[in-house]
């Protein structure tokens, strides 16, 4: 079960913030549902729109939310132990 929670944050993550490369940090299972750790390296948009030939890479963490049935009920994006973003 945790190969498919980690599949379906990898493409959901895929999908939504177009991540290039994504690490699974941590998969916890609370009261039915899951929270997933994501380690995702992001390009770097100012540098891009400054050149688009420069491909720096920031490493971003994101804290997925899957229900029962495996669906993303949410996800947020933290740095520092802060929450930052949450959609």
């Amino acid at each position: 079960m945790i190969a498919e929670v980690r599949d379906e944050v990898t493409k959901f993550l895929k999908e939504t913030i177009d991540a290039e490369g994504i690490r699974i940090v941590t998969v916890d299972k609370t009261d039915g549902n899951w929270v997933v750790e994501a380690e995702v390296a992001e390009i770097n948009q100012y540098l891009a729109s400054i050149n688009p030939e420069y491909r720096v890479f920031e490493k971003e963490h994101y804290i997925v939310k899957l229900n029962g049935s495996l669906e993303v009920s949410s996800y947020k994006r933290v740095r520092d132990g802060e929450e930052e973003q949450e959609n």
